[in-house]
């Protein structure tokens, strides 16, 4: 394994290009292309990393085609960004985004700051765990075309919180998705589990289900969402829905349409009080 030097403020590493042994990673890198890690080597990044992407020498993703451990710590969480200047500051999209494809195995990217990417990661692999992390300021925040696990992590001001595409089922366990455009879309027959996050102050709507989607929408609190709190699909159980739409109440309803959600297939146990341990259940330091 290539542990080489760990880079600094002044003299940040630089990496590009396909890696030819599996690396770790420490301090301060500077990717200056495309970073591909090839099936069968992995790369580690440490606690406290930073990796800055140069969005003037273009807009490159990390492709992960073997495996990705990329676990900090809740003190010292490794940051993805762009490298902006304060003349051309950091902006969505000013690099591509985490790849991880459908031949890594046991990816897990947990207690990372990731900031700035036109998709902050894309998962094609059923066993990537991303857990722990702050998803801030990019155009997408999660795109699933596979069923990895998804739990404690603080999504917000993102374009769309997560993005669920085809016949798969992540489970979307205990995160908190606020302040987004969108907080979830369940696309092409999309499945994915739904279970004690917090929904709210998302400026459209909080779950949206498309082309035959069919989400467990189980035990959230969904509230002060601009749109719908959920729309065209879903099954509901033991949510707590407040405000949503411009109405300004809890929702006890158990009919398939209401002020607050619109077209859902069923509507089971309304709760009238929060869901006390919904959302993420411990404190970041970005």
């Amino acid at each position: 394994m290539n542990i080489g030097n760990v880079g600094t403020r002044e003299n940040p590493l630089e990496k590009t290009g396909v890696l030819e042994n599996s690396e770790t990673w420490s301090g301060v890198i500077r990717v200056t292309g495309d970073v591909t890690v090839p099936e069968g080597l992995s790369l580690t990044i440490r606690p406290g990393a930073i990796i800055g992407f140069d969005p003037v020498t273009g807009n490159h993703q990390l492709a992960i085609f073997g495996s990705l451990y990329a676990e900090g710590e809740q003190e010292r969480m490794i940051r993805f960004g762009s490298l902006g200047t304060e003349a051309d500051p950091p902006a969505a999209g000013d690099w591509a985004g985490i790849y991880i494809k459908s031949t890594s195995h046991n990816s897990r990217v947990v207690h990372c700051h990731i900031q700035d990417a036109a998709t902050a990661v894309i998962c094609d692999s059923d066993t990537t765990q991303l857990e722990y992390c702050l998803i801030t300021d990019s155009k997408s925040a999660i795109l699933c075309h596979s069923s990895p696990l998804i739990t404690q992590n603080d999504i917000n001001k993102n374009g769309t919180a997560i993005k669920c595409v085809g016949s798969v089922t992540p489970e979307i366990i205990q995160n908190t998705i606020q302040a987004n455009e969108f907080g979830i879309i369940c696309d092409d027959g999309a499945r994915p589990k739904i279970e004690k996050n917090e929904l709210t102050n998302n400026y459209q709507h909080a779950i949206v289900c498309y082309s035959s989607a069919e989400p467990e929408i189980l035990s959230n609190n969904i509230t002060r969402n601009g749109g719908w709190a959920v729309y065209s699909g879903g099954r509901l159980r033991g949510n707590f829905i407040l405000g949503n739409n411009e109405s300004d109440v809890i929702e006890r309803g158990t009919g398939r349409d209401s002020e607050q959600f619109y077209g859902v297939d069923e509507v089971l146990e309304p709760r009238s009080n929060r869901v006390s341990d919904a959302g993420v259940q411990r404190e970041y330091n970005p």
